[in-house]
C-alpha cells in the first residue's frame, strides 16, 4: 500500500512539474522578448497551466475523429514518457532500482519513438503523415548517437545501472555532456531541431489533426521528455541537492536556445550528428 501511494504521488508530482514547466518557459521567453507572459490567471499567472488543462479536457469530443490506433499511440506516448522516470537515481524519491536501468531507459525511448511515428502516420491529414515520416528521418540524427553513448557507458563501467555510473563516473562522462544535450534537443524536437512543427509547410506537423485531450497528452509528454532528459544528464554526474540545480540550468538553457536561435535544416542536423557529435563520441570512448 505504501509503494502504491508513493507511485501515485511520484507521478502526479511529475505531471504537475511538467505542466508548470510550460509556464516557466512562457515566463522566461516573455522576459527575453520584453513581455510579461501569462499573468492574469491567478497570482502571477500561476493558475494558467490548470486553466489550459481544463480547457483541453472539456473541449468537444476529440476522440471521435481518430482511429483506435491513434488513441492507443497517444496513450503509449504518455505511458512511456512517465515510466522512464522510474529508473532515475533520485535518492529517496527513486521508485525502482535495477542493475538494468539503462536498458529499460533505452526500451522506453524506443517506445516513445514508435508512438510518435504512429501518431503521425495514422492521422487522416497529409500534414500529419508527412510529419510522422519526418520524425523517422529526425531520429537518424539522434538515436544512433544516444545508443552509442549508452553502450559506451555500459561497457566502460561494466554495468547497466545508471546509479552505479553516476557514482563511479570519471572525466569521460563530462566530455559527453555537450553531445547528450544536443541529442536531447533533437529527441524532444526543440529549436533549432523542431522539424516536426515547421509552421510554414506542415502547419503543426504530425499533430495537426489532434485536439482536446489528445493534444494535451501529446504536449504533456513533450514536456515530460524535456524534464527527463534534464534529470538524466544531471544524474550522470551530479548527486542529491546538485541534481535539482543542474536540471534547472539545463531546462533554462533549452528555453533560452528556443528564444534566440533559428531553426536549422534537417541536412544540417544530420551533418552535425554524424560528422561532429559522432566523432566526439568515438574519440571519448578511446580515452
Amino acid at each position: 500500500m505504501y509503494f502504491f501511494i508513493k507511485v501515485c504521488l511520484f507521478y502526479f508530482s511529475l505531471i504537475g512539474i511538467a505542466s508548470y514547466l510550460s509556464l516557466f518557459e512562457r515566463k522566461l521567453i516573455g522576459r527575453i522578448q520584453w513581455r510579461y507572459g501569462p499573468r492574469y490567471c491567478g497570482k502571477f499567472g500561476l493558475l494558467q497551466p490548470i486553466a489550459d488543462g481544463l480547457k483541453l479536457f472539456f473541449k468537444q469530443n476529440s476522440l471521435s475523429g481518430h482511429s483506435v490506433v491513434s488513441i492507443f499511440s497517444c496513450g503509449l506516448l504518455l505511458f512511456s514518457s512517465l515510466f522512464q522516470f522510474a529508473f532515475l537515481p533520485l535518492g529517496q524519491l527513486s521508485l525502482l532500482s535495477s542493475q538494468y536501468s539503462l536498458l529499460y531507459i533505452i526500451i522506453c525511448h524506443t517506445l516513445i519513438n514508435f508512438a510518435e511515428l504512429l501518431i503521425g502516420v495514422t492521422s487522416k491529414s497529409k500534414y500529419g503523415i508527412i510529419g510522422g515520416i519526418r520524425s523517422v528521418y529526425q531520429k537518424f540524427g539522434s538515436d544512433p548517437l544516444l545508443f552509442l553513448i549508452l553502450v559506451c557507458l555500459c561497457s566502460r563501467y561494466d554495468s547497466f545501472d545508471i546509479g552505479y555510473v553516476s557514482i563511479h563516473h570519471d572525466f569521460f562522462v563530462w566530455l559527453l555532456i555537450p553531445v547528450l544535450f544536443s541529442v536531447a534537443l533533437i529527441n524532444t524536437s526543440h529549436i533549432p531541431f523542431d522539424f516536426l512543427e515547421c509552421e510554414s509547410d506542415l502547419v503543426a506537423g504530425a499533430y495537426t489533426e489532434y485536439g482536446g485531450i489528445l493534444f494535451g497528452v501529446i504536449y504533456l509528454s513533450d514536456y515530460l521528455n524535456v524534464l527527463f532528459n534534464a534529470l538524466f544528464i544531471s544524474s550522470l554526474f551530479l548527486q542529491k541537492f546538485w541534481l535539482g540545480i543542474g536540471s534547472v540550468l539545463i531546462l533554462s538553457t533549452v528555453i533560452l536556445i528556443r528564444a534566440i536561435m533559428p531553426r536549422c535544416l534537417q541536412i544540417q542536423m544530420i551533418k552535425l550528428s554524424w560528422r561532429t557529435m559522432f566523432v566526439i563520441s568515438i574519440f571519448t570512448t578511446k580515452l
